[in-house]
């Protein structure tokens, strides 16, 4: 309908962000905390499993999966993929994936001979805790993919075997994994990770099951439990957030010895407290990092004279936690470099979520070389294999898995012209806004309606901007991303926003649930209008 801003015009405008359909297969990350479906393989990710799937090498490192979780006779909750077996514990009240030896299971009754030790090299390196050593693309992919925690310690040196295809090629087992390398591939791409899930699934479990006939999902996260004469504000939250606890019971005005346990139950000791008036001690508080790992901790306190104890209990995840409705507001592009002719999509996000850097107006005959600064002022160059350049613009798949929350400064340098583009992009959980997020109230503006379910449609309204102003405006979505629109709207002849063209937003059939946020900022005037809507699934 002419006139209007229909959802791929703002929920989806991030495809058309220069990086065309690149983008939606760049962020394996979406909808973490909801079911996704797999038409390729007729099986289905969820929870847990597809968290630790999305943040660690997803199709890359581990295929798709091949079928639905199940418990296994050994208890546990698996799933198998086509490169791996994803294994779930829950001890303690932490949860933990744990990857299956498939190397291991798929060599038993092999012996490899052991090496002797050698110097470690930027091309080789021995592993002393199983006396073999990895060298040249096995050795790279081995250490930038997760090393022992995602593929074990080698078991055997390189070694020739006959492949499915029948032809010999060098391969080396390692305790989850096999490598392969394949000479006739592209450089970058010639190292592959065997389909050792495809040959040891359970055949039984194999078989497609169709999206409207699927299991229903096991559970796999316990109930935070109630707390003793104490409360932990909030009760869920993503690795950097802050908790806050409050406790009553203890004698007036006595210290309160206050301390902290973890999923391990490892302790970490607090100042004390002195308790008020009313025996009640309260703003104690903790900000979690990215130290915490996730599962369920406990505050502790006991009154030095009288003895008497509370506790309360927390809960640290990364799937979809609630996150905190004040930071959801913020205004961070504005704080960020840029130069030249770049961009950068999202211009936040939690660290493991991907980032599309793109530059112009460089010679269309040009090389280019690109890097990555760090929060620490660090520079990382990117492979070039890893830019792909049209004409006169070039792209960069930025992958942030295991880097530390900070600002990064992506670069792109024509050799030849000298001409430069660089956006700073940052590493943040602030605007996580999972499920059971508190939705902020608007600015200057409304959402209709504000609770929605997939394939609903919300009218976006602002008011207050000059006639005429030119705005930024960006999303802010439950994962935790932050997109800048590429392009500025105009307020209408009554400095409004969203009435003239209408702005409604066909909320898509895959949408994540929690809280969006739309957002608009005068250029000129600093007028705000912030508005949101809650997705239910």
């Amino acid at each position: 309908m002419a006139g209007r801003i229909r959802g791929a015009g703002l929920l989806r405008l991030v495809v058309a962000v220069t990086v065309g359909a690149l983008l939606l297969a760049a962020l394996p990350t979406q909808a973490q905390s909801d079911t996704r479906y797999f038409t390729e393989t007729g099986h289905s990710l969820r929870g847990a499993f597809r968290a630790f799937w999305a943040s660690n090498g997803a199709l890359d490192s581990f295929g798709f999966p091949i079928t639905e979780e199940y418990t296994a006779t050994s208890g546990r909750l698996v799933q198998w993929f086509e490169r791996a077996r994803f294994e779930y514990t829950l001890v303690g009240g932490a949860s933990s994936v744990e990857l299956g030896n498939l190397g291991t299971e798929l060599t038993q009754g092999k012996s490899f001979p052991k090496a002797s030790p050698v110097t470690d090299t930027a091309d080789r390196r021995y592993i002393t805790q199983t006396q073999h050593s990895i060298k040249y693309g096995f050795k790279t992919i081995w250490e930038t993919r997760g090393a022992e925690r995602i593929f074990g310690y080698p078991i055997s040196e390189e070694v020739k075997e006959v492949l499915d295809n029948g032809e010999t090629h060098t391969v080396q087992y390692f305790e989850k994994a096999r490598f392969e390398f394949w000479p006739t591939f592209a450089p970058g791409q010639r190292v592959l990770i065997s389909l050792l899930g495809r040959k040891l699934a359970p055949s039984d479990r194999i078989a497609p099951v169709p999206p409207d006939q699927q299991p229903t999902p096991v559970s796999t996260q316990v109930p935070v439990p109630s707390g003793t004469n104490g409360k932990v504000s909030p009760e869920s939250g993503t690795p950097g957030s802050s908790f806050t606890f409050e406790a009553s019971g203890f004698t007036p005005g006595e210290l309160v010895g206050v301390w902290l346990t973890a999923p391990d139950q490892s302790v970490t000791s607090s100042p004390q407290a002195t308790a008020n008036d009313q025996g009640v001690i309260a703003g104690v508080s903790i900000t979690s990092d990215s130290s915490f790992r996730e599962g369920i901790y406990s505050f502790n306190a006991q009154g030095v004279q009288s003895k008497r104890e509370a506790r309360g209990f927390f809960r640290i995840s990364t799937l979809g936690s609630p996150g905190d409705p004040q930071k959801l507001s913020q205004v961070l592009h504005t704080q960020l470099l840029r130069q030249g002719q770049a961009t950068i999509v999202p211009v936040a996000a939690p660290p493991g979520y991907p980032f599309i850097f793109g530059g112009a107006g460089f010679q269309s005959d040009e090389a280019v070389s690109a890097w990555l600064t760090g929060p620490d002022g660090k520079s990382t160059v990117i492979a070039s294999d890893q830019i792909t350049q049209t004409g006169s613009t070039a792209q960069v798949l930025i992958r942030t898995l295991g880097l530390p929350q900070g600002v990064y400064t992506a670069v792109i340098q024509g050799l030849t012209s000298k001409v430069i583009a660089a956006a700073s992009f940052k590493l943040t959980r602030d605007f996580v806004a999972g499920p059971g997020t508190s939705r902020p109230a608007n600015v200057n503006g409304s959402a209709t309606p504000t609770d929605v379910a997939p394939g609903a449609v919300v009218q976006v309204r602002g008011q207050g901007f000059p006639v005429g102003e030119r705005l930024d405006y960006w999303i802010t979505d439950p994962l935790g991303a932050y997109v800048l629109m590429p392009s500025a709207p105009l307020t209408d002849g009554s400095g409004r926003i969203g009435s003239t063209p209408a702005i409604d937003l066909k909320v898509p059939d895959n949408s994540l649930a929690g809280v969006y946020g739309i957002h608009f900022l005068g250029r000129q005037s600093g007028v705000r209008v912030d508005v949101y809507y809650t997705v239910a699934r």
